[in-house]
């Protein structure tokens, strides 16, 4: 394990044991997800993924489309239909 500072560009180094042995290049790109208050997980995508690609992205940056509006009383008689017929 080791430690690294957040620079004024909130910019941080990986040292070169680290980018060994998790294969992150110069121009990889990563995915930063929060877990809590004060820890991140980190993905290596690399260079031959792109964000866009990723279905988990996809799922959270691009909102669905509507094919029409549902009140919300007709929607939850529309589940509660559901349910019953499962």
């Amino acid at each position: 394990m080791s430690t690294s500072r957040v620079d004024e560009r909130h910019r941080i180094v990986i040292d070169k044991k680290t980018r060994a042995k998790t294969h992150i290049k110069a121009g990889d790109t990563v995915l930063i997800e929060p877990l809590n208050d004060h820890s991140f997980k980190v993905d290596v995508l690399g260079t031959s993924e792109k964000l866009e690609d990723d279905p988990a992205w996809q799922a959270i940056r691009i909102p669905a489309k509507l094919k029409k509006y549902i009140p919300p009383k007709k929607l939850e008689e529309l589940m509660e239909e559901t349910i019953w017929q499962e």
